[in-house]
């Protein structure tokens, strides 16, 4: 039982499993009991794999040596079959879990074992493993794959896991380098040249066995995939041993030799990976890959590259870049991210060397590779498929800067020049903008939502031509739109969609922003509008084209503003049956956000179309076959408002539209509020209502500026229907959430009318406010105080308490009566209502409301709100929270101590020095001098400088002696004399702060 307890189970798993193998050897079993053998196997091992995971204090491993050996034994003679006393050979192979898990074991051994005491272990495993003999029974075949499997194992143990000291001790010793356990040897010497020699053997006497038909023989399928491990497992140590090792003709030649042998892409073995052959030619260009990924020396990295001549041999290679499934579509997409790598590491060193008259030479022996590179790159990039394509699109990225740099130095004739490719590029760029013919629009399919992705990311390419040759950008404009010889509205969608996406998108490439205004300043782009807004393009059959058209004409609506006779047709097709008025719901709903931008951009400039505007968009929102979203009909709302408030109308224009479009409304609210069926059916009643509200909100978006009593007259009249409807539906949540909108809308446009109604307004959200929406209610209370400031008070004053016991309550509902042990989210919402007592009474005394403490409706508790406010001070961590509060007392402390507010012989007076004296500044500067707080940090010292603007208020206004004062409160701190003498003779509250920082930061030091 205590090696159980010590080693993890480890010892008793070894004896099970030499058991389980004695008692198996030799036997056939039935399918299910080799199962239930081969599971009872697994679990023994992993819980030894746990065991060899774990170390005792002392570092080394809580299973024992004697056991470790004792594994390996069992290991080499029941699973690699090296005993020669097992005659038997097996009739089936090991299952893959198992020689997964029996490759991490072994790797894990090698991880606690090697070099000391077991030094042979590569060796050993090397010797048994027989790299260059051919396969001729299951068991060749099982113990090279096992090999592969251990040294995969290694990878993941050892190689990947740099953590420990020991992992990096074991690769130094394998690659030959110096450590403090052996000399260094050469390369070709080391063990690591062993490995690779055994990998490539077991690659190369096992590759044509994967070309051929498949035998019905145990193994044969592990057999054909020797060569796919073996590259699988090459490729992770590739990244750390010496180039040397790998970088021979031989290697790279057997790689390329595999990659031409791939298979097309329409076969596939029952794993959906493609054949056998593509397979293993996906994991020789990986091979590829990570030696151009490898980190070393850039300018050894180019001459490795072109050493070997790699962008020749792949554009030599038999891998078909113009045929979907003329290669497996795996191998194209991994070869297109090698030639990403390769690119950029070309085009970085390309664009060092450019500048370096001393680096002719390297220039010229680059060229010939640039120029394979481009052939590549256009051959990836012009693939149809988006993750081939979209796999270079870094690689684009980087010849456009490199083309930047290229335009500002001097380039000699006979080398390579990025700015010859960049037309091509634009070409194949506008070819890959255009979506599949059969592409549907559909934002919510996984698919298409990828070909947006992908799209996305060559609008940039796009963008960043633009920013750097805006000319050349708009002249390949012109030039893909002169070829259309027919009218746009016949053109096929993807066409036109591509052209107008390099429209829409023009400006954002351009400088100095916004780009849509510097656009418009170019001849050549506002005739591109012009011809476009005088085509018959909102006549094109799809949804999509007349959205993205509508979208220009708001993106550049200074040219209608410029060209006024422009814009009836813009006007006409957005508001027909081209736009809100089309079958489709997406083109309705994006027309009418994009009226309302239309409208607000244009302003005055359609002023004569006023009355047909409003005359029109109330037409369709009193037409119920549109089924109109309610938002988008809030969006329509808004316009009106824009038509009426920013359009330069005079009063009575004014006064008679606003008349004739709110008037419905409450037409509407006194029916439904008066409807017998309101209390039965509250729900349908109160959308309703709801949505008449928001209307009217909305409308009121549009008088941003101050307005006329006619204006104001008739908005202040909609505030007794808006409450009558709060009275009727309280306790529906829209009805309040809609309201909250209208007051904050009214507050800005009535002025002071507003405080008629306000009272119970807020009376009735505060005692119907939920959780949700407290804060919303918050927010109406304070734009009364900012807004109102002193005529507040007597909504204020109504109001202030109720709100105060609301959020008080909500606060005890989310703790439960305990402050104590809640959890994060608890408290999270607790600091949320909190905040909302401290911002609520700072707006009270800020905006000079602060009478409303006094009077009789809240007098009776003011302690309780004061002692509310010093918790918050005193007791809650948050330093925002602290400066907030303590901004409530600075604000106190000036109205009711120094300005003489309140009769000084009030007892409120004198109770509120002594709170402050006695309470909250010796408090305050307790928490000064502890560990947690920095007086350093900003947010911090914000606190300080608050406090110190009241002792400075108390010292300079009410005659306190901060020098007896602190001597009296902080006895202990009788050393800091000096200081609080400083603090009696500072002049000025800055001087004050500096004083007591130096203090606080003594205080701590001592």
């Amino acid at each position: 039982m205590t090696n159980t307890f010590n080693d993890g189970g480890s010892q008793l798993c070894v004896q099970l499993l030499k058991e389980t193998f004695e008692k198996s050897e030799g036997q056939t079993l039935h399918l299910q009991h080799q199962r239930q053998v081969d599971s009872l196997i697994f679990f023994a091992l992993t819980t030894i794999q746990r065991g060899l995971s774990k170390k005792t204090n002392d570092g080394e491993c809580i299973v024992s040596y004697k056991c470790r050996l004792e594994l390996l034994h069992l290991i080499y003679q029941y699973v690699f079959r090296v005993d020669a006393s097992i005659q038997s050979q097996p009739t089936a192979i090991i299952p893959l879990f198992l020689r997964t898990k029996v490759g991490i074991i072994f790797s894990q051994l090698i991880q606690i074992d090697f070099p000391q005491p077991w030094h042979s272990a590569f060796t050993d495993l090397i010797q048994v493993c027989a790299a260059e003999k051919t396969c001729s029974c299951v068991v060749d075949i099982l113990r090279k794959d096992l090999y592969l499997r251990v040294l995969d194992g290694f990878c993941d143990e050892v190689v990947e896991n740099t953590s420990l000291e020991r992992n990096t001790l074991i690769k130094d010793y394998i690659r030959g380098i110096e450590c403090r356990i052996a000399s260094a040897v050469p390369a070709d010497k080391s063990i690591s040249a062993e490995i690779l020699h055994t990998i490539f053997c077991i690659f190369q006497t096992n590759v044509h066995v994967m070309y051929m038909p498949r035998k019905n023989t145990p193994g044969a399928l592990e057999w054909q995939k020797l060569p796919i491990l073996a590259l699988s497992v090459l490729k992770r140590f590739i990244s750390w041993l010496d180039m040397s090792l790998i970088l021979t003709e031989n290697n790279i030649a057997l790689l390329f030799e595999c990659i031409n042998r791939a298979g097309p892409g329409d076969v596939d073995e029952d794993n959906g990976d493609g054949s056998l052959a593509s397979q293993c030619s996906l994991e020789a260009v990986c091979c590829l890959k990570e030696l151009v990924s490898r980190g070393m020396e850039q300018k050894k990295k180019i001459e490795m590259i072109m050493s070997i001549n790699l962008l020749q041999r792949i554009d030599n290679s038999c891998i078909d870049f113009d045929r979907i499934d003329g290669t497996h579509i795996n191998i194209v997409i991994k070869t297109a991210e090698l030639v990403n790598n390769i690119g950029s590491e070309l085009l970085h060193f390309w664009d060092t060397i450019s500048n370096k008259t001393e680096s002719t030479e390297d220039r010229k022996a680059l060229s010939p590779h640039m120029v394979l590179l481009m052939n590549l790159f256009f051959k990836c990039f012009l693939f149809d498929d988006i993750d081939v394509s979209g796999a270079v699109i870094p690689l684009a990225c980087q010849i456009l800067a490199s083309f930047q740099k290229e335009r500002k130095t001097h380039v000699q004739e006979n080398v390579f020049k990025i700015s010859l490719y960049i037309s091509q590029l634009q070409s194949v760029m506008y070819e890959q903008m255009k979506y599949p013919t059969d592409f549907e629009f559909d934002y919510e399919d996984e698919n298409e939502a990828e070909e947006e992705v992908y799209r996305s990311e060559l609008r940039k390419i796009n963008q960043a031509i633009t920013r750097i040759s805006p000319e050349m950008s708009l002249d390949f404009l012109c030039s893909t739109l002169s070829k259309f010889h027919t009218h746009l509205s016949l053109v096929q969608t993807n066409e036109v969609e591509a052209v107008l996406r390099l429209i829409y998108h023009y400006c954002e490439g351009l400088r100095p922003p916004p780009g849509n205004k510097t656009a418009l300043k170019n001849h050549q782009f506002r005739e591109v509008l012009i011809s476009l807004h005088k085509s018959d393009i909102t006549s094109h059959p799809h949804r999509e084209i007349l959205i993205l058209y509508f979208d220009i004409a708001v993106r550049y609506s200074e040219i209608l503003e410029d060209m006024p006779e422009l814009l009836p047709n813009v006007l006409s097709a957005i508001s027909g049956n081209k736009g809100l008025q089309h079958d489709h719901p997406r083109v309705r709903s994006r027309s009418c956000y994009l009226l309302l931008k239309l409208v607000k951009a244009l302003g005055s400039t359609l002023r004569p179309m006023v009355e047909s505007a409003i005359t029109g968009i109330q037409g369709l929102l009193s037409n119920q076959m549109l089924s109109l979203h309610p938002d988008d009909s809030l969006y329509l709302f808004e316009t009106i408002g824009l038509l009426l408030g920013q359009t330069n109308l005079d009063n009575e224009e004014q006064h008679r539209y606003l008349l004739a479009v709110i008037s419905p409304h409450i037409q509407m609210i006194n029916t439904l509020i008066s409807s017998p069926d309101l209390r039965n059916n509250i729900d349908v009643y109160g959308s309703q209502l709801a949505f008449s509200v928001a209307a009217i909100a909305f409308i009121t978006k549009g008088f941003t500026k101050k307005q006329s009593k006619e204006v104001q007259s008739i908005l202040a009249e909609t505030m007794p229907s808006c409450l009558n409807i709060l009275r009727a539906a309280p306790e529906n949540d829209d009805v309040r959430n809609k309201t909250m909108i209208y007051l904050q809308r009214m507050i800005q446009c009535v002025g002071e009318q507003v405080l008629v109604n306000m009272d119970e307004f807020l009376q009735i959200l505060i005692a119907r406010s939920t959780q949700e929406d407290i804060l919303d209610v918050a927010h109406v209370f304070h734009q009364i105080c900012l807004k109102f400031k002193g005529n507040a008070i007597p909504v204020a004053d109504i109001t202030i308490l109720p709100l105060l016991q609301k959020v008080s309550a909500f606060i005890n509902e989310n703790s439960g009566g305990v402050q104590n042990d809640l959890s994060g989210y608890q408290d999270a919402e607790i600091l949320h209502f909190k905040k909302i007592i401290y911002v609520s009474l700072m707006q009270v005394v800020k905006s000079h409301c602060t009478p409303i403490l006094l009077s009789s409706e809240n007098v009776s508790s003011l302690e309780m709100i004061l002692k509310m406010v010093g918790d918050g001070a005193l007791l809650v961590p948050d330093p925002l929270i602290k400066k907030t509060c303590i901004q409530v007392f600075h604000e106190l402390t000036e109205q009711w101590l120094v300005n003489d507010h309140i009769a000084k012989s009030s007892g409120i007076v004198s109770g509120f020095r002594s709170y402050l004296l006695d309470i909250l500044i010796p408090g305050m500067f307790r928490i000064f001098l502890r560990g947690d707080f920095n007086e350093k940090d900003a947010s911090h010292f914000r606190v300080v400088r608050e406090i110190a603007q009241i002792v400075f208020l108390l010292k300079s206004k009410c005659g306190l002696n901060i020098e007896q004062y602190m001597a009296t409160v902080f006895p202990e701190h009788k050393q800091m004399k000096g200081e609080f003498v400083a603090m009696n003779l500072a002049d000025t509250q800055g001087a004050l702060e500096r004083v007591m920082a130096s203090y606080l930061q003594m205080m701590k030091k001592s």
